[in-house]
């Protein structure tokens, strides 16, 4: 049957498939019509209704839907004037974008894929008007989606070959180019993702937005670049279905499921994933537990007041050093069903979260960062103090509200960064000096710090048993290369994928009583006046986070006095490595969250105190005498009081008359 046969036998079979199946949704958009210009087809109602006819829309998409759009205007006389466009949904062709090759040019595809980058909507002009310079003749000429416009061959009154557009009077479509990319779960570690065009008209444009999930279903065409001459392959939009952002998008079959929910029956199923969990780095096991549960994560709550409590969790660690802290983060990018990972090195604040950039034609648009594409997974970030300070600031919204907000070149948008994020980072001084604040070890700011759920510091401290067991694991594994796992890297991706999106515990009563003591009791120690606060509502939180990713992890749909207790025995570890004053013997948040400690404080307000006295003999104060004294009466070393000194002076608390004087400065 040659092509116009196939057309007319379309045309004939698309009125009788609308007048039986669809004509009450074909009305329905008429008496929405211009405010709804779309029917969206179901593949499968056209499949079983004519397989053909389903096939030949594979095939040949243009001509099809092109009879398709004809045969809705002959169901009935009110349908002539309406310009509807057919969308079809559930399309049987589903390609992966990286097999989208030049077999599939020319036909009706649909794939899945994450929104990276949109531009700006843009009129193209669909059916131009144009005058002839000789005799004024007017003359309409379709336009196709090339970046040439069709001008009239010659003009049918006087033979004229010159003719002027009248632009006010020609027919405009809006456009829009998009860019989406794979998926991350369906990559393998190290491979780059496929990345592919998307054109949208009409009442597709604005439906997308940098990070959004989708299924896409068009046709495959192709275009010359005019600089290079090389082909490119695009994407002809036809509908757009949005995907559920979730974290498990592993396919998990009745085995796979059965598997599962063995293994969560295992008394020993906690300790089988923590040591699961990056295998070939020995030891740190407070560290794989906390990444263990990070993983599952807590519960999202949303209030209703509008309000939202994330249930990710943030950990960083601070190490020495050739601890593995990046192989710890490379397995879990790889471990976690989606994740994204970067380093901070080479990594900018709008290469995190988004960035505004100019698209082929000179307009802005937003391209999707890391945090926005990891959303609902993980996002692994090494070397987080090698980031740019400026760079830096982009993560606080990011981290606790999670949430991008951008307000760049006229564009106003907010994306979505629901991921936890497990960092890394280096002490500045090359090891970890457990006498100084983690601010002071650390290059990175208070309010980054203090929304970091757990902080964990990995020090390399030689240790004759510990070293030769170190050894021989490293021999081990370099002799035999392989690793014994409790749990195979796959089981586990897919367990942590079917308790994520199955399984969302709530706190019992015993779990909360055991909870509320636990603040209580800690808080205490800090009622007297100028004694450290122990911990803030905020360690609370991560503290509900952890138990409840902790039942999670044993498919509870409950949260146990055992869960609390097994996250609260987490958090004071951690809190008691980074958060304990070596002077008072007590825990100070003021140590985790990079503020000033009250012991600091109070050695701040002792040195001010003896400036002050020693100003009513000296006026400007010599700082020998001044250290004399605070060795005398308050016992501070001659280090501790140039420290201070020197923080008062940066504070703009002191300054120096001149050199080896020292003044207050009045209020």
């Amino acid at each position: 049957m040659n092509s116009t046969n196939k057309t007319k036998t379309s045309l004939a079979k698309f009125e009788e498939f609308f007048s039986t199946i669809y004509k009450d949704d074909v009305f329905e958009i008429l008496e929405k019509y211009p405010d709804e210009r779309s029917l969206t087809v179901n593949y499968e109602d056209l499949e079983m209704f004519d397989p053909d006819l389903a096939d030949l829309l594979i095939e040949k998409p243009d001509e099809v839907i092109l009879a398709s759009q004809k045969a809705i205007k002959n169901i009935d006389p009110l349908m002539k004037d309406a310009e509807l466009n057919i969308r079809f949904e559930n399309l049987t062709n589903n390609i992966p974008l990286s097999d989208l090759l030049s077999k599939y040019i020319g036909s009706f595809v649909s794939a899945d894929g994450i929104v990276r980058k949109t531009d700006e909507i843009r009129p193209r002009i669909e059916t131009g008007v144009f005058e002839c310079r000789g005799c004024m003749r007017i003359t309409e000429v379709e336009q196709t989606s090339g970046n040439h416009i069709m001008e009239p061959s010659l003009c049918s009154e006087c033979g004229g070959r010159s003719f002027r557009l009248l632009q006010e009077d020609s027919k405009y479509i809006d456009t829009q180019s998009a860019r989406m990319q794979e998926p991350l779960e369906n990559l393998s570690g190290g491979t780059e993702p496929k990345q592919m065009l998307m054109v949208l008209e009409d009442d597709l444009v604005d439906e997308l937005n940098p990070g959004d999930k989708v299924r896409i279903t068009g046709t495959l065409k192709t275009f010359r670049e005019e600089r290079s001459g090389k082909f490119k392959n695009y994407i002809y939009v036809n509908h757009i279905e949005p995907l559920e952002q979730e974290f498990e998008e592993l396919e998990l079959s009745e085995e796979d499921e059965e598997r599962i929910l063995e293994l969560s029956r295992d008394p020993h199923i906690h300790d089988k994933i923590i040591n699961s969990t990056a295998p070939s780095i020995k030891g740190h096991r407070d560290v794989k537990e906390a990444i263990a549960l990070q993983l599952f994560g807590g519960t999202v709550q949303q209030l209703e007041d509008g309000t939202r409590l994330r249930g990710d969790l943030h950990i960083l660690i601070v190490g020495d050093p050739g601890i593995g802290k990046s192989q710890i983060l490379k397995y879990v990018s790889k471990l976690a069903p989606r994740s994204v990972y970067t380093s901070g090195k080479g990594t900018s604040g709008a290469g995190l979260t988004a960035a505004a950039v100019r698209d082929e034609l000179g307009g802005w648009s937003l391209e999707a960062g890391a945090l926005v594409l990891g959303d609902q997974g993980n996002v692994c970030v090494d070397e987080l103090d090698k980031m740019r300070s400026e760079d830096r600031s982009a993560l606080h919204e990011a981290l606790e509200q999670q949430t991008v907000s951008i307000a760049k070149a006229g564009i106003m948008a907010t994306l979505n960064t629901r991921c936890s994020v497990l960092a890394a980072a280096n002490p500045k001084f090359g090891t970890f000096d457990q006498y100084k604040t983690l601010a002071n070890q650390i290059d990175l700011p208070s309010p980054i710090l203090s929304r970091f759920d757990l902080i964990f510091v990995i020090e390399d401290r030689p240790d004759v048993e510990k070293d030769r067991e170190l050894a021989q694991h490293i021999l081990k594994t370099h002799q035999y290369s392989n690793i014994a796992y409790d749990i195979e890297p796959e089981l586990l991706r897919k367990y942590i994928a079917y308790a994520r999106k199955n399984v969302h515990p709530v706190l019992t009563d015993a779990a909360n009583k055991v909870l509320e003591e636990f603040y209580v009791s800690v808080r205490t120690g800090g009622v007297e006046e100028g004694t450290p606060v122990p911990i803030t509502p905020r360690q609370l939180e991560a503290t509900i986070r952890l138990a409840e990713a902790s039942a999670k992890l044993q498919l509870k749909n409950e949260v146990e006095a055992s869960d609390a207790h097994r996250a609260i025995s987490l958090q004071r570890r951690c809190l008691e490595k980074i958060g304990m004053d070596p002077d008072t013997g007590k825990i100070d948040i003021a140590r985790v969250e990079g503020r000033t400690p009250t012991s600091e404080r109070d050695k701040m307000r002792i040195v001010q105190q003896a400036i002050k006295a020693l100003e009513e003999e000296f006026v400007d104060v010599p700082v020998n005498i001044l250290k004399e004294h605070l060795a005398e009466n308050h016992d501070m070393s001659e280090e501790k009081t140039d420290e201070i000194l020197k923080t008062l002076k940066a504070k703009g608390l002191t300054y120096e008359p001149r050199n080896g004087l020292v003044r207050l400065l009045e209020d």
